[in-house]
C-alpha cells in the first residue's frame, strides 16, 4: 500500500509538472503571438500618391508671349487638380523655338528636354511648332528629340502635338510638320494630336488668338489649358495609378516581412510567403501534454 501510495504521489507530481509545462508553453506562444501581431500591425500604411511630373516643351505658344504670367500649362495644372489629379508641370517652352529652328536663346527643342525631362518625368508632352516651317533636317531633328526622351525618361508617356493654324491650312504649309511629327510618333509609340485637323482656333475660336493670328490671348490660353487637359488627363491617371500600384507593392512587402518575423519566433523558421500574401508550408509544431507527444 504504502508502495502504491507513493507511486501515485509520484505520478501526480509528474502530472502537475507536465500541465505547468503546457502552461508556461501556452504563454510564451501568446507572448511571441502579440509580439509577432505587433510588428505586422506596425508595417507602414500605403503612401498617398505622389504629383505625376509632368514636363512640356514648346514654343511661344506655351510660354505666354502674348499674355505674359498666364501660361497655358499653369492653367491646365489648375484645371487638372480640380478633378481630383495630382500632376507637378515643368514648362520649359522658348519663343522661337522648334525641332531644328533654335529659339530666341539659342535652343532647340532638344536642349529644352535636356534641361527639365528626367528619370522621374511620368508625362512628356512636346507641342509645335511652325517655327519648323522650311527647316531641313527636322525627321532628324525629331528623331533625335524623341531618343534624348527615351534615354532620360523611359517609362514616360510621350505626346507630340503639332502646330495650331487660324484655318486648315489650305496651302499645305504646316504639312510636312504635321506628317514628320505623325510618323515620328508611329515609329516610336508616342501619341501624336494634330490641332490642324481638330481645328483648333478655327472658325469662332479665332477670337481667342491675339491680334497676329497666331498667338493665343487671355481667352486663348484657357482654350489652350482646356483642351491639353483633356488630352493629358488619361496618361496623367495611369501614372497615378502605376504609382499606386507600385506603392501597393512595398506595402505588401513590409507585411510579408513582419509576417516571417512573427513565424520565427514562433516556428524558428519562416513560413513560405510570397510576395502576393500567399502563405506556404511553415514548421509545424506541437504543444507537449504531460508525459506525451
Amino acid at each position: 500500500m504504502a508502495a502504491r501510495a507513493g507511486w501515485s504521489a509520484i505520478t501526480r507530481r509528474f502530472h502537475w509538472q507536465g500541465r505547468s509545462t503546457v502552461l508556461l508553453s501556452m504563454i510564451a506562444v501568446l507572448l511571441v503571438v502579440v509580439s509577432g501581431a505587433a510588428a505586422y500591425a506596425a508595417a507602414p500604411a500605403i503612401a498617398p500618391v505622389k504629383a505625376v511630373e509632368l514636363d512640356v516643351i514648346g514654343d511661344s505658344l506655351s510660354t505666354g508671349f502674348r499674355t505674359p504670367g498666364d501660361t497655358w500649362p499653369a492653367q491646365a495644372q489648375t484645371i487638372a487638380t480640380s478633378m481630383g489629379l495630382k500632376v507637378g508641370t515643368a514648362n520649359a517652352s522658348e519663343n522661337g523655338a522648334g525641332y531644328a529652328t533654335p529659339g530666341e536663346t539659342g535652343d532647340v527643342f532638344l536642349d529644352l528636354v535636356n534641361r527639365v525631362v528626367n528619370s522621374q518625368s511620368q508625362v512628356v508632352v512636346i507641342f509645335g511648332s511652325d517655327n519648323d516651317t522650311g527647316a531641313s533636317g527636322l525627321a532628324q531633328a525629331v528623331q533625335s528629340t524623341l531618343a534624348r526622351v527615351k534615354v532620360l525618361a523611359p517609362d514616360a508617356t510621350v505626346i507630340l502635338v503639332g502646330p495650331t493654324s487660324e484655318s486648315d491650312d489650305p496651302q499645305g504649309n504646316l504639312t510636312v510638320i504635321r506628317q514628320t511629327l505623325e510618323q515620328q510618333a508611329a515609329d516610336t509609340g508616342a501619341r501624336f494630336v494634330d490641332p490642324v485637323s481638330l481645328g483648333w482656333f478655327q472658325g469662332a475660336a479665332a477670337q481667342d488668338l491675339a491680334s497676329d493670328l497666331e498667338h493665343p490671348n487671355t481667352a486663348g490660353e484657357t482654350y489652350l489649358a482646356e483642351h491639353m487637359t483633356a488630352i493629358m488627363a488619361p496618361s496623367v491617371k495611369s501614372a497615378m495609378y502605376q504609382d499606386q500600384l507600385a506603392r501597393a507593392g512595398t506595402h505588401v512587402q513590409a507585411n510579408v516581412k513582419s509576417w516571417n518575423l512573427m513565424n520565427q519566433r514562433l516556428f524558428g523558421v519562416p513560413a513560405a510567403i510570397n510576395q502576393s500574401g500567399v502563405a506556404g508550408t511553415g514548421n509545424r509544431f506541437r504543444i507537449r501534454r504531460a508525459g506525451t507527444w
